[in-house]
């Protein structure tokens, strides 16, 4: 916010233009406008006099095309109205080609005249953020300062004892996405934890090496969704979460929970951090470091600017572990200062605990419900494929195959069911919405039905309106995809999400769903598992 308010002050007296940049194949749904207003205000609601949408792209466009996205994005229209129509396309992929910037200043000119040739001047409101920011920048000072002497004073404390360890043991923690693995990977110099773009990890991994004459061993653990509270965190993950605890027997010497340094820290986050690490006791924090990930994403700013700014929940976060933090650049592989100085912070808060670990209570050892659940499911799947194996015979020696498919997709809002509809028609046939949690507006409402070929079948696949987790809505429009496919389907596919807790409500839900069809239904029903949260794990394991 900050930065975005000093901008302009960097252009003085002040900018002809802003610019603002947006992919021009890109979804624009509402979530998207209501995040450019909230920022934008921070500027004054007169910068809109000032702006030309820099439509970014890496091949031509027409102007046919263009209009044509733009009415897929009502929510992209009203932020051209905003700033009275005004765009330019740019080819940001042809450095050559200078016509483009040319006609892009003559725009500038063009509006700077609309203006009466006035730049744009921030309001009297950025004298008391100035003053305010002055005040940060003693508070940062005192923050450095304050861990400088709560380390020194704790190497005063303990000079002439031996408190070098040997080996240390250490549990990763955080939300998915906030680079535990690769966080790991750079503390152990290997690539012990599997990372790549479209993987999370799933059950706990540890891994071993030596470091700076330390033997260390690293306790990688699922994740859970960064805004979520923990009642929506699969059970599954509850328990690997309680189980890394004891991979590293006695227990621990510190929990790093990352946090990825950029990411806001609001409420939501705050109360999901909360929640999961309640899983692990009351004493967890007295054992816990911050490790702020993702540090080149800080640029020139601080990782204490960081905190001041961000404002009450992050600080929450540092009072919860006595301002024990470190950040991370993962991009530094090689980088062994930055694990030294996390080792070495270890070291200091285990002599902060008088030499202890954090030994957990042998009766919360989930390892006899996990290898319980492990053998359910190895039975199950043996199962599956008994009955999928007599399927196949059944199937060979009828002499009739179905030359026609007439599908339904059944699911709450946001679990996949159109992108589910695109993977079987192998085609763009159902347009597909943000993940839950962006409330984009462009939600399946009526039943819609696509139909395609696909190997030897005729395909059709109905889309259905999706309910929400909390009641069931649009029942008589999903009532109707059975008269939508006639004579009727031949299956119906419930889409289910695996990264989330199949709760008491969602089963409640799922009854009166099928309910609406009666009981015969479920002779029918598939279920779907969409995500790709598992990777290679099989979706029977626990």
């Amino acid at each position: 916010m900050m930065e975005i308010m000093k901008s302009p002050t960097l252009c003085a007296p002040g900018p002809h233009a802003f610019l603002l940049v947006i992919p021009l194949d890109n979804v624009f749904p509402q979530v998207y406008r209501m995040a450019l207003n909230e920022h934008l205000e921070f500027l004054s609601e007169n910068v809109w006099k000032h702006i030309i949408v820099l439509f970014s792209c890496i091949s031509p466009h027409d102007d046919t095309s263009l209009k044509n996205n733009w009415r897929n994005w009502p929510d992209l229209q009203l932020v051209l109205e905003k700033c009275q129509n005004r765009y330019h396309v740019l080819n940001i992929k042809d450095r050559e080609e200078r016509s483009g910037v040319i006609t892009l200043l003559k725009k500038i000119e063009e509006m700077v005249a609309q203006n009466n040739h006035n730049y744009f001047e921030m309001s009297k409101c950025v004298s008391v953020e100035d003053e305010q920011e002055k005040i940060r920048k003693v508070k940062v000072k005192q923050r450095i300062l304050a861990v400088k002497k709560k380390s020194t004073e704790l190497q005063v404390r303990n000079k002439g004892k031996d408190q070098q360890l040997t080996d240390i043991q250490i549990v990763m923690l955080g939300a998915s996405w906030a680079a535990k693995s690769s966080a790991g990977n750079l503390i152990l110099g290997k690539e012990a934890f599997k990372v790549d773009e479209s993987r999370t990890t799933t059950c706990c991994e540890v891994g071993h090496a030596e470091v700076h004459g330390k033997k260390l061993t690293v306790v990688d653990t699922p994740g859970w969704i960064c805004d979520h509270p923990l009642e929506k965190t699969p059970a599954i993950d509850k328990l690997e979460i309680k189980h890394s605890l004891h991979l590293c027997a006695p227990g621990p010497h510190a929990i790093l929970l990352t946090v990825p340094a950029a990411t806001a820290f609001k409420k939501p986050y705050q109360t999901s951090v909360a929640e999961h690490m309640s899983l692990l006791g009351k004493d967890v924090w007295s054992h816990t470091i911050v490790l702020f990930t993702r540090g080149d994403w800080l640029g020139d700013t601080t990782i204490e600017e960081r905190i001041e700014e961000e404002g009450e929940h992050l600080e929450w976060l540092m009072e919860r572990c006595g301002y024990r933090y470190h950040v991370f650049n993962c991009k530094k592989h090689t980088d062994s200062i930055q694990v030294k100085g996390l080792l070495d912070k270890i070291e200091e808060m285990v002599m902060e605990n008088n030499g202890r670990r954090y030994v957990p209570d042998e009766k919360s050892n989930p390892s006899t419900e996990l290898q319980a659940k492990i053998k359910r499911a190895k039975k199950d799947t043996e199962k599956k494929h008994r009955q999928d194996h007599i399927l196949q015979n059944l199937l060979k020696e009828r002499e009739e195959q179905l030359s026609e498919i007439r599908i339904v997709l059944l699911g709450r809002e946001g679990v996949g069911k159109s992108t589910s509809g695109n993977m079987i028609m192998q085609g763009d046939f159902f347009e597909t919405t943000l993940e839950e949690g962006f409330k984009d507006q462009r939600r399946t409402s009526r039943c819609v039905m696509k139909q395609g070929k696909v190997e030897e079948y005729h395909i059709s696949v109905v889309d259905t309106p999706g309910w929400s987790t909390s009641h069931l809505n649009h029942a008589k429009e999903i009532f109707c995809s059975v008269k939508v496919c006639s004579p009727g389907p031949h299956a119906f596919l419930l889409v289910l999400p695996l990264n989330q807790s199949f709760r008491k409500k969602s089963e409640q839900t799922v009854k009166e769903l099928m309910n609406l069809f009666g009981e015969h239904l479920w002779k029918h029903t598939l279920i779907i598992f969409s995500g790709s949260w598992l990777k290679d794990r099989p979706v029977e394991r626990p």
